[in-house]
């Protein structure tokens, strides 16, 4: 007979599981209620916290300006006192003069005024009566009368108005607060302020509280080591009468209405030192149990006396603001514990969802792991001593150690030790409000190799707000480090490059407007001269203008040059054979005490390049050398080599950007001379800018124009009293064979015919170069502008030949060369400017044009060019 089988119960693991699905939902809505409680009370806490710093701060400046006020008073008064240290009498007059100096109602408010009371004895009594009525005061007297041992009657208060006439010889001895405060400034001999006190200019109206201060004034050249001695020697007192509330409304223009105060003139807030209280005084209501939520006070000891400061919180402190952000942001964490305790009860009906979840985490907790051992970013934990407790193995690997190695080492000995105790400081700077920082430090890696790391810390606490471990994530920017490095160095070289091109254009602008300008002065001279005789006596002057010209023709030549569009014949050059023959002109130049050396590297490869302005580059430099040895002497040193330079050498080029790899020839000048600081570096290529006595400052910027126009590039390097050494590099080029062109030799008595056209903005240039082409037999016709030129040749068809200016407004030559060869193609065009035949020859390559004259010409260049077309 068949039996069932026994019912299979539960395992017990299954029904723990199903008890703890039902209680989770309850679990969760205790937990979730707690954190929300837990991370309200923090944040509560830090609202009070940042409060408390604000009230701490402005406790702190009503302090400072109430006791700055204080010490201006003490000035006044120590100023005071000097008068009578200078002077044996000072009079009434002179007493009122420096309070009228001191402006006390405009720049000292508050002030009652400034007074002299003076110590009288009681033998001097009534002597000392009738010299105050002797003064112009027959009603004076001392007063409160009664017999003392000592008097101190007040004969000097200023301004003397009717309020301060109240206090006119008055007895402050007779009064014990005050007795007892000018008694301390005698004995100690420094300033002393009474107690609270009703000052005896108060009327029935506006009564105040009040305090004095006094500075003793003693007799001239009398010991004052003891206080036996100081007592003897006093004289009087200089004092000065303060109404609180009047003072205090002149310290704060704008009373405070959040935070109240009292001033006590004691050690504790007793009623009777109470000197001041702000909320009585501004008329603010409040209840009779009302208690500021923040309080806090402040003491000092000055003036001869102990001082406490009393401050709360009044109602318009940002309390209720704080509340209600405290309170807001607990009704979001109960709102958000609600809707976790609801999700956990939706949970308990899935709790198979739940197992596969729960799986998930673990499996995610594993991911994590895994991620935090593979990942390429750094990882550790350590204490606040600095001692590892964890790192990964990314971290030990750059490290170049092994991660057991590092456990229990402190992380500060691998910062290089410029580092160490600024990542310290910021580490311990850490709070709860502030519990991360990122910062950049230096490691010591494999090899002694310097390691630029990024690490982000964040500080763990305890309850009690200590530092219990830093956990922090790192990675490495070193080649970020280096990659700034050299963004910033290319930007610094764009920068100068950038500089150095509009100087370029601002030179070669100049240039071409001071040849324009030359053109008329040589011009007229040229034609002066051929119509008047040699012997005449303004011979020798208009010899003496042309040469003054050629002179300024020269410095523009040398301007086109540092614009990089100087005048360049280009042919196969060896630097070695130019060097060779410019030795014999160099020597002569050196001092008595100086040697030039010549290391030339031979074989040297050709460089394509304009013989003269190469010379030009030699001398510049030699010159520059000579004038850095000066009268100590010591050796010039000129060297040429050749080799590669890849992209690295190049990168502390001048003009550098623009080269590339390849072959070049170097030209190097050294000197043992002066040196130069780095603010002379940056500025040694600038035109006219130098540093000797004498010169214009264009031949290191003429030498920096013809390497930008040679295509090539300077390294300067200088030591302060040691040195200087200029290299050029210009590329290098395959030798050619050189055809050597022999000028064709011109016929003197050469002339010319026909009709020629004369185009130029410049009217004084137009007038000269007519003048020039009647000289040689031409019958010139002229044209202002590009437009002119072309209705002239329109309606001219007779014409020979076109003197183009290449710089004109609106049409320029380029375009007007472009429309008269568009009429006839056969016409022969001159093109003219003040910039070089090279800079203007490319403009038009290809376009045939005839020829070229740059100005300022002369009639024999004129002649020249005019007899070739």
């Amino acid at each position: 007979m068949p039996t069932t089988p026994p019912p299979v119960d539960n395992p017990p693991s299954t029904s723990l599981w199903a008890k703890s699905i039902h209680i989770l939902p309850y679990l969760v809505m205790a937990l979730s209620f707690l954190m929300t409680f837990f991370f309200w009370r923090q944040y509560d806490h830090s609202l009070n916290v940042r409060s408390q710093v604000v009230f701490n701060d402005r406790a702190d400046e009503i302090k400072s300006k109430f006791f700055t006020r204080m010490t201006d008073d003490e000035q006044i008064l120590r100023g005071a006192a000097g008068l009578f240290n200078a002077s044996e009498v000072v009079t009434r007059d002179e007493w009122r003069r420096y309070a009228l100096s001191l402006s006390l109602d405009k720049d000292f408010p508050g002030f009652q005024g400034l007074g002299f009371t003076e110590v009288v004895r009681p033998r001097d009594l009534q002597r000392h009566i009738q010299r105050i009525r002797g003064e112009g005061f027959p009603n004076y007297r001392l007063w409160p009368e009664g017999e003392r041992q000592e008097y101190t009657a007040i004969i000097y208060l200023e301004p003397f108005d009717w309020r301060n006439q109240r206090a006119f010889g008055y007895d402050m001895f007779s009064e014990p607060i005050r007795h007892e405060a000018m008694a301390k400034a005698r004995d100690l001999g420094e300033a002393v302020t009474t107690g609270p006190v009703t000052l005896v200019q108060e009327t029935k109206r506006d009564k105040q509280a009040g305090v004095l201060m006094y500075i003793p004034v003693y007799k001239r050249g009398v010991p004052l080591e003891t206080v036996a001695q100081r007592r003897i020697a006093v004289t009087g007192y200089a004092y000065s009468p303060i109404r609180i509330k009047d003072f205090l409304s002149a310290t704060f223009p704008r009373m405070s209405k959040d935070i109240g105060f009292r001033i006590y003139t004691d050690k504790e807030p007793n009623p009777a030192g109470l000197l001041y209280d702000s909320v009585s005084e501004s008329n603010l209501y409040l209840p009779e149990s009302y208690r500021g939520e923040l309080q806090t006070t402040r003491s000092f000891q000055r003036f001869g006396r102990n001082w406490l400061l009393t401050f709360e919180s009044l109602p318009q402190f940002a309390q209720e603001q704080r509340k209600s952000q405290s309170r807001n942001y607990l009704i979001v964490g109960i709102t958000v514990s609600i809707l976790l305790s609801v999700i956990a009860f939706m949970l308990r009906s899935a709790h198979s969802g739940a197992i596969a979840a729960a799986q998930a985490l673990k499996e995610s907790r594993e991911r994590y792991r895994k991620i935090s051992e593979d990942s390429p970013a750094y990882i550790a934990t350590f204490l606040p001593d600095g001692t590892l407790t964890y790192v990964n193995p990314a971290l030990a690997h750059d490290l170049g150690k092994r991660r057991e190695d590092l456990l229990g080492k402190s992380f500060f000995d691998f910062l290089l030790p410029e580092c160490r105790e600024p990542v310290r400081q910021g580490l311990h700077a850490l709070s709860p409000r502030i519990p991360t920082q990122t910062m950049e430090q230096a490691l010591v890696g494999p090899k002694e190799a310097v390691i630029w790391h990024e690490w982000t810390n964040r500080a763990v606490f305890d309850d009690h707000g200590g530092i219990t471990e830093f956990q922090a994530v790192g990675q490495n920017i070193t080649e970020r480090k280096r990659a700034a490095e050299e963004r910033s160095r290319l930007e610094q070289q764009m920068l100068h490059a950038q500089k150095m091109e509009s100087l370029g254009v601002l030179a070669g602008g100049v240039a071409h407007d001071f040849n324009n300008i030359l053109m008329a002065i040589i011009g007229n001279v040229d034609l002066s001269l051929m119509k008047i005789e040699e012997a005449s006596p303004i011979t020798a002057n208009l010899r003496n203008i042309e040469k003054a010209a050629m002179r300024a023709a020269d410095l523009a030549k040398q301007m086109l040059a540092y614009s990089g569009k100087g005048k360049f014949v280009i042919e196969k050059l060896d630097l070695n054979r130019l060097i060779g023959k410019l030795h014999p002109i160099l020597e002569p130049s050196l001092p008595t005490n100086a040697v030039l050396t010549l290391k030339l590297h031979k074989p040297l490869a050709m460089v394509e390049a304009d013989a003269n302005q190469m010379r030009q580059i030699v001398m510049n430099l030699f010159m520059n050398a000579v004038e850095a040895l000066g009268e100590n002497g010591g050796e010039i040193i000129i060297r040429t080599d050749g080799g590669i330079q890849d992209r690295e050498s190049l990168q502390d080029v001048l003009l550098g950007e623009a080269l590339a790899e390849g072959s070049y020839v170097l030209l190097e000048v050294t000197d043992t001379g002066c040196g130069m600081e780095k603010e002379v570096l940056d500025k040694v290529f600038d035109p006219f800018f130098t540093t000797k006595f004498t010169g214009r400052g264009l031949g290191l910027a003429a030498v920096h124009g013809i390497v930008r126009g040679h295509k090539g590039g300077i390294r300067i390097s200088s030591d302060p009293g040691k040195g200087t050494t200029f290299q050029v590099l210009l590329p290098t080029s395959e030798p050619t064979p050189v055809e050597v062109s022999v000028p064709e030799e011109i016929e003197n008595g050469w002339s010319g015919e026909g009709r020629i056209l004369l185009v130029d903005d410049e009217e004084v240039v137009r007038t000269v170069a007519a003048e020039l082409l009647k000289e040689l037999g031409f019958t010139p016709v002229v044209a202002g502008s590009g437009a002119e030129a072309i209705e002239t040749f329109k309606n001219n068809q007779d014409l020979l030949a076109v003197i183009l200016d290449l710089t004109m407004p609106g049409m320029d030559g380029e375009e007007c060369f472009r429309e008269l060869r568009g009429i006839d193609p056969e016409l022969k065009v001159i093109m003219s400017s003040g910039f070089s035949e090279h800079e203007v020859v490319q403009k038009f390559a290809g376009k045939e044009l005839t020829g070229f004259i740059q100005k300022p010409y002369t009639l024999k260049a004129l002649k020249e060019v005019m007899r070739k077309v």
